[in-house]
């Protein structure tokens, strides 16, 4: 299957939080992030009041990396090995090119914003296509109908939200990805048995 083309707001993020990773969020300016981006100032401001503005899209490129996985994900996959795999990759991609202060930030203006929470939209493409796995678990017996899609959602979701807290609160001194693999199975068990 050919590669979706990036939009353009796409390659501003991309190219904002990789420069944000690789120099650190100070030392990037809205130039760097216009020409690792190959836009145009113009352009730039047209999707973003400034750079200040990026930090909120951290979950818009987690979003994107969702999409990259569902074009090469194995379809003969179960649900629970479906998660672990998606769970595997982005916890990677987070840990090896998300700067983990700017994650703290991230989280920790969430807890305060009047603006709308970007981590907790269902309207993104995580909410939607997880609660579509679990639904697919739920019809196909994998996992137990003690709970519906969305209540099993709400649970996952609050399984990364407080991994990556939780990682960002001791500063990665150890591997997320690593961490993650092995308690991940455990919360999946839970719901295969019933929550």
């Amino acid at each position: 299957m050919p590669r979706k083309r990036l939009s353009t707001k796409s390659r501003i993020v991309k190219a904002a939080w990789t420069l944000f990773y690789k120099k650190g969020y100070d030392q990037t300016t809205v130039e760097d992030i216009i020409a690792a981006s190959k836009t145009s100032k113009g352009t730039f401001y047209h999707y973003f009041k400034g750079k200040e503005s990026l930090l909120n899209s951290l979950s818009y490129l987690l979003d994107q990396k969702y999409e990259e996985l569902s074009t090469v994900i194995d379809p003969t996959l179960s649900e629970c090995e479906k998660l672990l795999f998606l769970n595997h990759e982005l916890f990677y991609m987070i840990e090896t090119s998300v700067d983990i202060h700017l994650l703290a930030y991230l989280y920790s203006s969430q807890l305060t914003t009047k603006d709308k929470k970007s981590l907790s939209d269902k309207k993104r493409f995580y909410f939607k296509w997880l609660t579509e796995i679990f639904s697919n678990g739920l019809e196909k017996g994998e996992f137990k109908n003690t709970s519906t899609a969305e209540e099993l959602m709400n649970i996952y979701a609050m399984y990364e939200r407080a991994l990556l807290y939780d990682w960002a609160l001791c500063k990665g001194k150890y591997s997320l990805t690593e961490y993650s693999n092995k308690l991940l199975p455990h919360l999946l068990d839970t719901f295969v048995k019933g929550v």
